[in-house]
């Protein structure tokens, strides 16, 4: 089982946990479809790991691709 570090960390970063939220999901999102395409040995245009971690959890790579600043977020609507 994976260990994913405190969320509290992450608030840093980011201003809020459903902002974290919701960016993490996205990111896990992708990296989930691109380890899939992988296993089936098709062709996607989802960009790989960006972290050098010994996971295969892609909610567990997204939080440190988010810690490490390898990854971003806009936000599109203040409301």
């Amino acid at each position: 089982m994976s260990k994913i570090p405190y969320i509290d960390t992450y608030i840093k970063e980011i201003d809020n946990k459903y902002t974290l939220c919701i960016a993490v999901a996205k990111r896990a999102r992708e990296l989930g479809s691109y380890f899939s395409a992988k296993r089936n040995m098709e062709r996607v245009n989802v960009v790989p790991p960006l972290v050098d971690i010994n996971s295969k959890d892609p909610l567990e790579i997204a939080l440190h691709e988010l810690k490490a600043e390898s990854v971003s977020y806009i936000r599109t609507d203040q409301s």
